[in-house]
């Protein structure tokens, strides 16, 4: 890999309504124009549908979760209860209905903390320093349409995003 890596290059348009934002990324899209981002105050479930948004990975958190607390739930209460032995009236030192509910309480807690731990994870969260190219009118009132492209292709990404209807476009390097 003698090969110098090229550097990455970012195009960003500025639009002022979501429809423009949805006609210039299915035009970017179809162009194959590079890596292809969107930057919105809101949430815009029409841009997942475009980019063909994959489900969440944080479910596989939660279930992570929900099964280790289900294993912390039974083994402290089942622990615990071979550990200090109480016999009280012949009843069974191991009994699964009240160590059920610590194992589902458990299972709850552990669930939560695992969802909010892979949220954050996939979040990339905290994020300490804002990205290049980070303008303060897009968590306002515009929509952003990021293309992450090579030296050659800036101009012509450039021309693109004018002719879909973008008030500005504004060129940073990544």
């Amino acid at each position: 890999m003698s090969k110098a890596v090229e550097a990455r290059h970012s195009v960003i348009g500025f639009y002022a309504d979501v429809d423009s934002l949805i006609a210039a990324l299915k035009a970017a899209r179809a162009a194959h124009c590079g890596e292809v981002h969107t930057i919105s105050p809101v949430p815009l479930p029409e841009v997942d549908e475009v980019l063909g948004a994959k489900r969440s990975p944080v479910r596989r958190f939660t279930l992570a979760g929900g099964l280790f607390g289900l294993a912390v739930g039974w083994g402290l209460t089942i622990g615990s209860a071979e550990h200090y032995p109480l016999i009280v009236g012949g009843k069974p030192l191991i009994s699964l209905t009240p160590f059920a509910v610590i194992a589902y309480i458990c299972t709850i807690l552990f669930g939560a903390l695992f969802t909010v731990a892979g949220m954050l994870i996939n979040a990339r969260l905290p994020r300490i320093q804002v990205g290049r190219g980070y303008d303060p009118r897009l968590t306002g009132n515009r929509f952003g349409l990021q293309v992450i492209c090579s030296q050659t292709e800036i101009e012509t990404i450039k021309h693109r995003l004018l002719e879909s209807g973008a008030d500005e476009v504004k060129y940073v390097e990544v």
